[in-house]
């Protein structure tokens, strides 16, 4: 494993564990020094009109989004700099590198950001592609990777079971305490899939 993505792993492994501190504050009521120290007055300018137990599902649903993000970012990063390294920079274009469909996917999520008015997310097209999609680009360049990751059908099997996961994240639905612990194993799977 290389240095720098050794250094991303412990960042993303220190998000894992920092997701449990809110619900130790809370439960022991003490002060960590995780949360913000003006949230509560936050709360009250911004929030005045949401239930308690929307704000409170809220701050539990941010530590398990900042996951996904550090995460899902992480794995297009390394994708693009190996694939960089591998192919050169226009990677993307070239044929039999990513799956035609999940090229053809990411061009339509583009086009209807673009057709909607919206500020389009990226110019780099990998950053319309969701884990399984990231798992098809990894699957379609297993040589370019393997040396990074110890089996295929896990690194499969960790990012379905997180596209899987994503879902209710993305669209502000509270994860059930199993999805919880589930989303904690598929992280410690994905790192343990990394080491040497």
């Amino acid at each position: 494993m290389k240095a720098v993505d050794a250094i991303k792993l412990f960042g993303l492994n220190n998000l894992s564990i920092e997701s449990d501190l809110p619900k130790i504050e809370q439960s022991h009521d003490i002060d960590l020094g995780h949360q913000q120290p003006d949230q509560n007055k936050r709360d009250q300018i911004y929030y005045p009109q949401f239930s308690q137990k929307l704000r409170e599902e809220r701050e539990a649903m941010s530590v398990h989004y900042s996951i996904f993000y550090c995460l899902e970012n992480s794995i297009r990063k390394l994708i693009s700099d190996r694939l960089t390294d591998e192919h050169g920079a226009d990677w993307w274009k070239q044929p039999n590198v990513v799956p035609q469909n999940v090229v053809k996917n990411c061009e339509d999520n583009r086009r209807r950001e673009i057709q909607s008015g919206i500020t389009p997310r990226s110019e780099n097209m990998i950053d319309y592609s969701n884990f399984g999609e990231l798992g098809e680009i990894l699957r379609c360049n297993w040589s370019v990777f393997s040396d990074t990751f110890r089996d295929l059908g896990a690194v499969n099997r960790i990012l379905t079971s997180l596209n899987t996961l994503r879902a209710p994240i993305a669209h502000c639905k509270a994860l059930a305490e199993d999805e919880v612990l589930r989303l904690h194993l598929a992280l410690r799977d994905w790192f343990r899939q990394m080491g040497s």
